[in-house]
């Protein structure tokens, strides 16, 4: 699989669509905004093979399918929300009755069983749930996004290894740099404010414009992973 080709190919369609257009970068943000709802109705169109990308419109429809892939990932999560409260219910109980002291709860340690058990679902989920998420652009069907026998040979014909080193890239390639620029942002920011005797609202204000930067960066982010994403899944040449 040629990685850097699929890099540059997403990098270019975000480039032209959304980068070099300003109203449809505008109206991206707006799509956050809305709670990401209307976001990933347009993420649904780029699943879907839209080239180059598509206009911001249709707004209802942009809604309506937005939920549908919100239902389709909150199902895939249900097993880690399990997990999690088996890990973690007995504390959260306790801290909600007041049963549990301050002390208690800094002496109480999770399950180290399930705690990896998390991790293990975490994981599992991760890379299933790309392949889901655009089978189910394609097919409009909940079933098929939980047809886990077509989306493992899916995998398959993708190649696992391949498949699971292009999750990774796009992982480091999106989240180093955003952890750089707005952890650094903030960091920075901070401790300038400190040293100049700034108070808390100096430092509110800039956790504040890092929160916006994040905000119009964010469709960028997902235009180019949902492109990326898109393209390693065609190159399994597989017809839903």
């Amino acid at each position: 699989m040629d990685y850097v080709n699929l890099l540059d190919d997403a990098l270019t369609y975000t480039k032209e669509g959304i980068f070099g257009k300003a109203d449809r970068w505008t109206k991206l943000i707006v799509a956050i905004i809305c709670l990401g709802i209307p976001m990933n109705g347009y993420v649904m169109r780029i699943y879907r093979g839209a080239t180059p990308a598509p206009e911001v419109d249709r707004w209802e429809t942009l809604f309506v399918d937005g939920l549908k892939l919100m239902i389709v990932g909150f199902i895939y999560a249900i097993p880690i929300f399990i997990v999690w409260i088996l890990a973690y219910g007995s504390m959260l109980m306790g801290v909600i009755s007041g049963s549990m002291t301050t002390s208690a709860i800094d002496g109480w340690t999770p399950n180290l069983g399930l705690m990896l058990l998390m991790y293990v679902v975490e994981i599992i989920v991760g890379i299933i749930l790309p392949v889901a998420s655009i089978r189910f652009a394609r097919t409009n069907s909940f079933p098929e996004a939980f047809n886990f026998s077509a989306i493992v040979d899916t995998i398959k014909q993708i190649g696992w290894i391949n498949y699971i080193i292009a999750i990774v890239l796009i992982a480091v390639v999106i989240g180093i740099p955003i952890c750089i620029l707005i952890f650094g942002f903030i960091l920075v920011g901070g401790i300038i404010a400190f040293a100049l005797g700034f108070g808390n609202m100096v430092i509110l204000a800039i956790i504040a414009v890092a929160v916006l930067i994040l905000l119009v960066i964010l469709p960028l982010i997902g235009v180019f992973q949902a492109r990326y994403m898109t393209r390693v899944y065609d190159s399994a040449a597989i017809e839903v």
